[in-house]
Parts: C-alpha cells; sequence; structure tokens
C-alpha cells in the first residue's frame, strides 16, 4: 500500500491531535514542536507498515519527516527502489 497524503493527514489527526485545517504540505511538523521526539517512533511505525518498507536509523532526519510534503517524498522514495532496502 502506497502512502497518501489523505492516509497521512487523518493519522496526525487521529493519533496525534494535530487539526488538519491548520497543516499545509510544508508546515514543519517536528522543529516547531508540534510533534515531539516520542512522535517519532510511531510515526516510523505507521509509515513502515503502510509503505511495506524498512526506514534505517540514519534515514530518520528533518529532511525525510519534518513536513506533510517530505514525508510524502520520503515514502515514494522507499517504495520506488524496494530493492535497495
Amino acid at each position: 500500500m502506497s502512502i497518501t497524503r489523505q492516509l497521512l493527514v487523518d493519522r496526525l489527526e487521529s493519533q496525534f491531535g494535530l487539526d488538519a485545517a491548520e497543516l499545509s504540505d510544508q508546515t514543519p511538523l517536528f522543529s516547531t514542536g508540534m510533534l515531539d521526539s516520542f512522535s517519532v517512533a510511531e510515526l516510523l511505525l505507521f509509515l513502515e507498515e503502510k509503505g511495506n518498507f524498512r526506514i534505517e536509523a540514519t534515514e530518520v532526519t528533518l529532511d525525510n519527516l519534518d513536513s506533510i510534503a517530505r514525508i510524502l517524498a520520503f515514502s515514494q522514495s522507499k517504495t520506488a527502489y524496494p530493492d535497495d532496502e
């Protein structure tokens, strides 16, 4: 299953209590404190489960996870090259 914007936004609302109306694709999630370090583990589990890929520790960066757009781009890159895991 691929991770869609709607699936991600729904999870951000339901699991992390964020308001989708206040989120743009570029809204910083971690660097602004909207999500904290405890949220990282839950987000990673969600991405791995729904995206059917594995995330390496070196990939857990703000460049990959600090906004909806970055998360979606990262997820797409992981599913585009499944043999690189």
